[in-house]
């Protein structure tokens, strides 16, 4: 018994040792199969779901871009130049097991693989967020920071159609192939689900003119920070565009009125309130070929809030003629980033792209301007009693010899979306005043475009 019990022993520790050795090789090929089966989270997409992001291929140089700023589902995701604006910024939504939904900051809605499709060229679209496989995505590691964004539903990576390099190609999903066109760049643009990128911060950025590089080109702006700034309150952010054969410094400096008219007046009537902005354009003009000039104000606010506390929903711009036309253009092409514009003797003569969007406008014109015709600031205006809702009127003008404005409120305009229209017995100048003349001391331009923005 006991010489049985003795053979038998060292076999049954062989069995043993070999069960182990076979159990190893089985966790071991499990743990590889697992790696396959769920790859780990990107490395170079540690991402901050308090924050929002600009996604930009690596391809293109373009940004991940909702077409036409539009909030409607079913709007068609496209690449686009980027400008920062809400509708390329995006908010990664945890979605659990390394799943994220993109939420566009403009609508609020999600990146969604059109029709739930799993075939390859199927368009990508925003949705209303459902929490659907079709809307989530998992980040694969490319190099040098970039990822790929892999849809939950059908496995297939986000891509540029084509390889295009054009503002407009579609972006679709498509086979992971791991090709520049299907590798994006996380840049993150504010956080904490805001876009004070400089409150709580010391200042990068101080009063004086500053120089940036902007399409290639440099350009500069002259700033304007309140005395004792807080960089815990979030300050308005005004833009003020000088005219035709104009400079950024008489902008600033308020020119021959000096300090009351620095800034079209809203130095003096901001009272430190308000971080001020008089960009320098091109030849002394806001021609924005190609768009240039609205790229440039892109850039001077990322630079701008990214070294001083701003409240991302207090942007203003302001100008007189064709600092007028530069405001209308943002009015047009950047109403999702600018709460209000304030059109000085303006027209359309730095371009609308867009232009179909609601922004709380405010137009200024002369009855006599030989200049601009006033017909052109009321079609400026007009754009934007429909944008707006507003209910069409003609409203009252002064009479030629009056020497007086009337201001006018349209009623029925959407809620936050108010438009005004001032016209004055005068031709083309900035800064009328009542009974005659045009100085920036006493003109009443100032006090009225401040009370317009600071409503907001």
């Amino acid at each position: 018994m006991k010489t049985y019990g003795a053979a038998s022993s060292a076999p049954a520790r062989r069995d043993r040792w070999w069960s182990r050795i076979a159990a190893l090789v089985a966790a071991t090929l499990a743990m590889g199969l697992l790696a396959v089966v769920n790859p780990a989270s990107a490395g170079a997409a540690t991402v901050d779901t308090d924050a929002w992001y600009v996604l930009v291929n690596r391809n293109s140089g373009k940004a991940l871009d909702v077409s036409d700023v539009s909030t409607a589902d079913g709007a068609p995701v496209h690449q686009w130049t980027r400008h920062d604006g809400n509708n390329q910024q995006w908010q990664f939504l945890d979605s659990g097991d390394g799943f994220y939904r993109l939420k566009a900051r403009h609508s609020g809605k999600v990146l969604d693989v059109a029709g739930v499709s799993t075939a390859d060229g199927a368009a990508l679209q925003q949705w209303a967020d459902h929490g659907g496989t079709n809307q989530q995505f998992r980040l694969a590691d490319s190099d040098a920071d970039h990822v790929r964004l892999i849809n939950r539903n059908s496995g297939k990576a986000v891509e540029v159609q084509g390889s295009s390099t054009a503002d407009g190609a579609s972006v679709v999903q498509y086979t992971d192939g791991g090709g520049a066109h299907q590798q994006w760049q996380m840049i993150k643009v504010s956080s904490d689900g805001g876009g004070e990128g400089g409150c709580g911060s010391a200042p990068t950025l101080t009063s004086g003119t500053h120089t940036i590089q902007s399409g290639g080109q440099s350009r500069s702006f002259i700033l304007r920070v309140p005395d004792n700034y807080d960089n815990s309150h979030p300050y308005r952010l005004i833009f003020a565009f000088h005219w035709r054969g104009g400079t950024a410094n008489d902008v600033a400096s308020g020119g021959s009125s000096g300090t009351p008219w620095s800034y079209y007046g809203q130095q003096e009537q901001s009272n430190n309130s308000a971080i001020l902005v008089a960009p320098q354009g091109f030849g002394n003009g806001w021609a924005n070929t190609n768009g240039e000039d609205v790229a440039f104000v892109d850039d001077m606010i990322r630079v701008i809030e990214g070294g001083l506390c701003v409240n991302p929903e207090q942007r203003f711009a302001t100008g007189f003629s064709w600092g007028g036309g530069m405001s209308y253009a943002l009015a047009c092409a950047r109403a999702d980033d600018f709460r209000a514009v304030a059109v000085i003797s303006g027209a359309q003569i730095s371009g609308c792209s867009g232009g179909s969007q609601p922004v709380a406008y405010f137009g200024i014109h002369g009855i006599s301007d030989s200049v601009l015709n006033i017909a052109q600031g009321r079609s400026l205006r007009d754009r934007f009693v429909g944008n707006n809702g507003c209910t069409p009127q003609s409203p009252p003008e002064p009479g030629q010899g009056s020497r007086t404005h009337i201001t006018t409120a349209y009623a029925g305009c959407s809620t936050g979306y108010p438009v005004q229209w001032a016209a004055f017995d005068g031709g083309h100048a900035p800064a009328p005043v009542d009974g005659g003349g045009d100085n920036g001391v006493n003109t009443w331009t100032k006090a009225e475009i401040w009370r317009f923005f600071a409503q907001f």
